[in-house]
Protein backbone atom coordinates (compact mmCIF):
# COMPACT_ATOMS: atom_id res chain seq x y z
CA UNK A 1 0.00 0.00 0.00
CA UNK A 2 1.35 3.32 -0.87
CA UNK A 3 1.78 5.99 1.72
CA UNK A 4 -0.01 9.69 1.50
CA UNK A 5 0.74 12.03 -0.52
CA UNK A 6 4.19 10.05 -2.39
CA UNK A 7 4.66 10.37 -5.88
CA UNK A 8 5.35 7.48 -8.55
CA UNK A 9 8.76 7.46 -9.64
CA UNK A 10 8.86 7.97 -13.33
CA UNK A 11 10.66 9.62 -16.19
CA UNK A 12 8.33 12.83 -15.82
CA UNK A 13 9.59 13.70 -12.24
CA UNK A 14 11.42 17.09 -12.12
CA UNK A 15 14.69 16.51 -11.20
CA UNK A 16 14.20 19.10 -8.16
CA UNK A 17 11.77 16.13 -7.12
CA UNK A 18 12.76 14.96 -2.99
CA UNK A 19 13.72 11.56 -2.78
CA UNK A 20 11.64 11.03 0.23
CA UNK A 21 8.60 12.52 -2.14
CA UNK A 22 9.30 9.53 -4.12
CA UNK A 23 7.25 6.18 -3.58
CA UNK A 24 10.57 3.71 -4.00
CA UNK A 25 10.77 0.79 -1.58
CA UNK A 26 12.06 2.32 2.05
CA UNK A 27 15.48 0.33 1.68
CA UNK A 28 16.73 2.32 -1.46
CA UNK A 29 15.15 5.45 -0.29
CA UNK A 30 17.25 4.70 3.16
CA UNK A 31 20.52 3.74 0.84
CA UNK A 32 20.32 6.84 -0.91
CA UNK A 33 19.59 9.21 1.46
CA UNK A 34 22.70 7.92 3.96
CA UNK A 35 24.76 8.60 0.31
CA UNK A 36 23.59 12.27 0.55
CA UNK A 37 21.37 12.03 -2.37
CA UNK A 38 18.61 14.47 -2.04
CA UNK A 39 16.64 14.35 -5.13
CA UNK A 40 15.73 13.03 -8.77
CA UNK A 41 18.30 14.70 -10.18
CA UNK A 42 21.29 13.68 -8.05
CA UNK A 43 20.17 10.16 -8.62
CA UNK A 44 20.30 11.00 -12.56
CA UNK A 45 23.39 12.35 -12.20
CA UNK A 46 25.39 9.58 -10.60
CA UNK A 47 26.87 6.93 -12.52
CA UNK A 48 25.77 2.83 -12.56
CA UNK A 49 29.40 2.57 -10.73
CA UNK A 50 28.83 4.57 -7.46
CA UNK A 51 25.09 3.69 -7.12
CA UNK A 52 26.86 0.24 -7.48
CA UNK A 53 29.18 0.74 -4.67
CA UNK A 54 26.09 1.52 -2.13
CA UNK A 55 26.35 -0.92 0.80
CA UNK A 56 22.78 -3.16 0.09
CA UNK A 57 22.06 -1.59 -3.87
CA UNK A 58 22.61 -3.64 -6.15
CA UNK A 59 22.32 -3.90 -9.88
CA UNK A 60 18.27 -4.84 -9.59
CA UNK A 61 18.14 -1.93 -7.29
CA UNK A 62 20.38 0.30 -10.15
CA UNK A 63 18.22 -0.61 -13.30
CA UNK A 64 15.16 -0.17 -11.18
CA UNK A 65 16.31 3.51 -10.64
CA UNK A 66 17.17 3.65 -14.15
CA UNK A 67 14.31 2.48 -15.33
CA UNK A 68 11.62 3.88 -13.32
CA UNK A 69 13.28 7.45 -13.59
CA UNK A 70 13.37 7.11 -17.29
CA UNK A 71 17.31 7.81 -17.65
CA UNK A 72 19.50 4.44 -19.22
CA UNK A 73 22.28 3.08 -17.70
CA UNK A 74 25.53 4.89 -17.90
CA UNK A 75 27.65 1.76 -17.27
CA UNK A 76 25.78 -1.59 -18.92
CA UNK A 77 22.93 -2.00 -15.95
CA UNK A 78 19.95 -2.37 -17.52
CA UNK A 79 16.12 -3.44 -16.64
CA UNK A 80 15.69 -6.90 -17.00
CA UNK A 81 14.46 -7.49 -20.42
CA UNK A 82 15.26 -3.98 -21.88
CA UNK A 83 17.65 -4.06 -24.94
CA UNK A 84 18.16 -7.90 -24.42
CA UNK A 85 16.87 -9.34 -27.14
CA UNK A 86 17.44 -13.40 -28.21
CA UNK A 87 19.41 -13.92 -31.08
CA UNK A 88 17.04 -15.78 -33.44
CA UNK A 89 18.85 -19.44 -33.78
CA UNK A 90 19.66 -20.53 -37.51
CA UNK A 91 19.50 -24.08 -38.37
CA UNK A 92 22.24 -26.26 -38.51
CA UNK A 93 22.49 -27.14 -41.75
CA UNK A 94 21.82 -23.14 -42.95
CA UNK A 95 24.72 -22.22 -40.92
CA UNK A 96 28.16 -21.36 -42.91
Amino acid sequence: MSEPNMLDPTPELPDDTPISDVEFPARIRNVLAAAGLQTVGEVRETSDDTLLSLPDLGKSSVAQLRATLGLPSTDGVRPVGIGLKAKPKTPARQRK
